[in-house]
């Protein structure tokens, strides 16, 4: 199978990597796909905005248009966007620190994790099952499928309940 690259516009045997750009995919090369990469992480990221919230602005109230290239995703929105600050909120220091029991939780699914060991439970609001440990250590604050808030359980008494 042959492919055409969307940039230099040669020809190379294989798939190619695809680069998905203002909701259009697009076919590059491995070299135009590093050139390419390389000019998306030089620019301004919506990431390192102030208003940047799980891939949304907080400033507009919209979500934002990933650039995906290869395994990398680049909101690059902030280039064109007048609101753009790198000044911290008022209470985004307090979003940020963990409390003694998100501490707690972190250390035990790491130590799970460590151990390849995972917990299954079961959201509260819908019912749909989850994991946290060896495949997933990250403490989720929501239900993938319901969207349900999780931050209601306590995850380090959780942990320490069911751990042998």
């Amino acid at each position: 199978m042959r492919s055409e690259c969307f940039s230099c516009k040669k020809t190379f045997s294989g798939s190619g990597l695809i680069v998905s750009l203002n909701g259009e995919e697009r076919t590059y090369c491995a070299d135009c796909l590093w050139r390419l990469q390389k000019e998306y992480s030089q620019k301004k990221s919506c990431e390192n905005c102030s208003y940047f919230d799980e891939e949304s602005c907080e400033k507009r109230g919209k979500p934002l248009v990933p650039m995906k290239a290869g395994f990398s995703t680049y909101f690059v929105q902030a280039e064109k966007c007048k609101e753009y600050t790198t000044e911290q909120k008022a209470g985004s220091k307090k979003k940020n620190e963990l409390s003694e029991e998100q501490k707690e939780a972190a250390a035990l699914v790491k130590k799970l994790s460590e151990k390849g060991q995972n917990i299954a439970f079961y959201c509260c609001h819908c019912g749909a099952p989850l994991k946290i440990g060896a495949k997933t250590s990250e403490i989720p604050n929501s239900c993938p499928r319901c969207q349900g808030d999780l931050e209601i359980i306590s995850f380090a008494k959780f942990i320490k309940q069911h751990q042998s």
